[in-house]
């Protein structure tokens, strides 16, 4: 029995220890080494469906199924991290309540990523975005939409967070992809007074929730990103840190000019098009700042 009990006090020891020394921010970014993005597949979405299996969602924009051959290529290739994308409100009841089906095959997928010792990046993806005739993001960069939609984005991120706060310091949080403002507007709001302080509302809510569940989440590396994760030095000396601490990642997307001969010298432009970010790159990795 006293063994048992000493078995018992040296695991809590341990999973106290290793919570108590995650990696920070800095190192988290610099661990990470090149990264890859799992697109078009759990971020797929078509507003004129209802899903009956989470596979006819994963596949609506015409990639297969993912499978843990995939990322074990990956790991097998050189990539350190897998980015995560997942798009949530076809999957969430009129109370917000996520479909069980669908939480258990993102964790699956993350898991796949974890499994081969790899960072997984997971967040809110296409739930923020351009609105186009056919789509039309819940999620903008307004003081309207934080103040109607705060309640029900806090308790989408507890339910991921509840789900994934035993994992260890290689699975990071996003807090939202590309958040725009009502209009749709790239690279800054058009009311920036407006537009920059939603997006410190969105973020400083998500780093709260976030912490607020516990477990590995209180030390847990999180992401935020500037208004539609823009580059411009407006865009970026607008965005607050949301808590003093030295687990916050900024992340910004910079993209190929992929229509341009001087993609080949490695310029990389401003984001201005949506489309960019349904491309299988590793955009998440352009990282401005960490603390």
């Amino acid at each position: 029995m006293k063994k048992v009990l000493l078995f018992v006090c040296t695991l809590l020891m341990s999973s106290t220890s290793w919570a108590a020394s995650f990696e920070n921010a800095k190192d988290a970014v610099t661990n990470m080494g090149v990264g890859w993005n799992l697109g078009n597949t759990l971020d797929a979405n078509d507003a004129s469906k209802t899903w009956k299996t989470t596979a006819e969602h994963e596949t609506c924009w015409g990639q297969p199924v993912t499978k843990p051959e995939l990322i074990k290529m990956m790991k097998e290739a050189g990539f350190g991290t897998i980015r995560v994308p997942v798009t949530w409100y076809q999957e969430m009841d009129a109370n917000g309540k996520v479909n069980d089906a669908w939480m258990k095959r993102v964790k699956e997928v993350v898991d796949y990523v974890i499994d081969n010792d790899m960072y997984c990046i997971l967040n809110v993806h296409h739930d923020t975005g351009a609105d186009s005739n056919t789509f039309k993001s819940w999620l903008k960069a307004s003081g309207n939409s934080f103040k109607a939609n705060q309640e029900k984005y806090e308790y989408l991120w507890k339910q991921i967070a509840e789900t994934f706060k035993d994992y260890d310091q290689k699975l990071i949080f996003e807090a939202y992809n590309e958040m725009l403002d009502e209009k749709s507007t790239w690279n800054e709001p058009v009311n920036k007074t407006d537009g920059y302080k939603a997006i410190n509302d969105y973020a400083k809510s998500f780093v709260t929730t976030v912490r607020n569940t516990g477990g590995n989440n209180k030390d847990r590396n999180l992401i935020v990103n500037t208004y539609s994760a823009s580059s411009t030095p407006d865009a970026m000396k607008n965005l607050d840190k949301p808590e003093e601490s030295n687990h916050i990642i900024f992340q910004i997307h910079s993209y190929p000019n992929w229509q341009s001969k001087s993609n080949a010298k490695n310029e990389i432009q401003p984001a201005e098009q949506g489309a960019c970010d349904h491309w299988r790159i590793c955009h998440f990795y352009h990282m401005a700042f960490q603390y």
